[in-house]
């Protein structure tokens, strides 16, 4: 998993999520940018998160305020991307189950 967030925010999802695997700090979204993975959120939007207390300037260490496009990558060990899902609706999460299909397939070669 790659994340915007600074550590301390990082380090609070893992703890509430239970998570046990590595989260990659990705500074100010230069990888999920390159990706063409990134999105500006309008001023309108920017008032909501603040009325829920979330400024991502400060919790991602970040004045642009842009987020990630939700994305699952599968890529092997020769580097080559065999599976991509991302959607910019970050309601709409696909199932893992195609993402652990891909994976089943890296893995038995």
């Amino acid at each position: 998993m790659i994340s915007p967030q600074l550590a301390p925010a990082i380090a609070a999802m893992v703890e509430a999520q239970k998570l046990t695997f590595p989260i990659l700090w990705d500074e100010k979204s230069k990888v999920s940018t390159a990706y063409g993975l990134t999105f500006s959120l309008p001023e309108d939007l920017k008032q909501v998160y603040f009325g829920f207390g979330n400024d991502l300037a400060v919790r991602n260490g970040d004045p642009a305020w842009v987020l990630p496009v939700p994305a699952r990558f599968v890529i092997d060990a020769d580097g080559i991307v065999r599976s991509v899902e991302a959607d910019p609706d970050y309601t709409h999460r696909p199932p893992v189950a195609g993402t652990l299909a891909a994976l089943r397939k890296v893995v038995e070669g």
